[in-house]
């Protein structure tokens, strides 16, 4: 594999896992902070 795939490979995956890290963080606070055990689905309808 050359290098400059290896590189591409790691600009694209490393903001998603960033971002991915961050929201179930963001998720995990806002269960600890209202004390509730929504499941996602309840989440993503509480959110709109």
């Amino acid at each position: 594999m050359p290098t400059h795939d290896v590189i591409i490979g790691l600009l694209i995956a490393l903001p998603i896992a960033f971002i991915a890290g961050r929201y179930s963080n963001r998720i995990a606070f806002f269960h600890a902070q209202t004390e509730e055990k929504l499941t996602v689905p309840e989440f993503l309808k509480s959110r709109q």
